[in-house]
């Protein structure tokens, strides 16, 4: 293992991504760190998305495109981290959406972080960037905050801080990861991002929030939900937490941390068991929050109208048993 991180592993997860593609292969080849490899797997594309692969894979070597398992963005970037860490163990892992632009330095940055870090190697890591915020035709729209309350399993529960786009991940952390895959997909966790900001916190990582930003982070129709600091993305938001969606996605989210119990903190699984027990009764433990305080009020208001209560299956039993201890 060198003492300081070299080839970083980018994993690109598209399906009709062909209106955005080119402009973030470029950003990605304009790289001022130069070592690093680009796996993407592609979901069923019908535009043009294949065609603009097989383009820029025959130019440049060190990218490679596969058929994903078509079972969705979150199935599709675990598959490509599983296979990652197992070909390349000694690599940093960064997942890269088909539609931004990432600033030239955004991987220099994040690789003379982890070379700072005494031990980094031996270390579950992640180092997370803030965006620059933009329309369509990457007009600013302003800049990504920082979380004021910092990383915590007990905010991961309910809260994704851990944006994938922005993100790089240790070895360490990309292998915690990875052993988690088969139950994460498995459980058919909604979000692969919010997995691994759960995962990490789960099994004790460290997460560092650069107050620089790495990343132009595109705001369109197509977005999954968009970011959460535009209004467009706060109502989206809203409407899920309130419809139903948002407490089926805690569900499948707690089947997977069920099935990797064994792998979690102590404290984490002390926090995991205040929630099951909190939240079948429809309650909220203080072990549990989002960023804000508003956040909080909608969160114990969901909980107390049973929105955030588990309609079937049983508790994690070793949960349940430090939650009561």
């Amino acid at each position: 293992m060198p003492n300081s991180p070299k080839h970083v592993r980018l994993l690109m997860a598209t399906r009709d991504g062909a209106a955005y593609l080119r402009p973030q292969l470029d950003s990605l080849i304009a790289q001022t760190h130069t070592d690093w490899s680009l796996d993407v797997a592609d979901d069923g594309s019908r535009d043009e998305t294949r065609k603009i692969l097989r383009e820029y894979a025959a130019e440049y070597p060190q990218i490679r495109y596969f058929y994903g398992p078509g079972r969705g963005v979150a199935a599709n970037f675990l598959f490509l981290l599983a296979r990652a860490v197992r070909e390349r163990p000694d690599a940093l892992i960064s997942c890269t959406d088909q539609d931004d632009v990432w600033m030239p330095d955004k991987l220099t940055n994040a690789v003379r972080w982890f070379a700072s870090q005494s031990g980094w190697h031996r270390q579950a890591m992640a180092y997370c960037c803030r965006a620059i915020l933009t329309d369509a035709e990457l007009n600013e729209m302003g800049t990504s905050s920082l979380p004021p309350r910092g990383a915590s399993f007990g905010n991961a529960l309910v809260q994704n801080i851990l944006p994938g786009n922005a993100t790089v991940l240790s070895p360490r952390a990309a292998a915690a990861v990875a052993r988690t895959v088969p139950a994460a997909i498995a459980a058919d966790v909604p979000f692969h991002d919010w997995w691994v900001y759960l995962a990490l916190t789960g099994q004790g990582a460290t997460i560092f929030n650069d107050e620089k930003p790495g990343l132009f982070y595109r705001q369109h129709k197509g977005n999954q939900l968009g970011h959460h600091s535009q209004l467009r993305g706060r109502w989206a938001r809203f409407g899920l937490l309130v419809s139903g969606a948002y407490g089926e996605w805690i569900d499948r989210n707690l089947r997977a941390l069920e099935a990797i119990q064994g792998s979690l903190t102590s404290e984490a699984m002390q926090c995991l068991g205040e929630f099951i027990v909190a939240r079948k009764n429809a309650e909220l433990p203080q072990s549990v929050h989002r960023q804000s305080a508003m956040g909080d009020h909608l969160l114990l208001l969901l909980a107390k109208t049973g929105r955030l209560s588990r309609p079937s299956g049983m508790m994690p039993q070793q949960a349940q048993t430090q939650a009561r201890a």
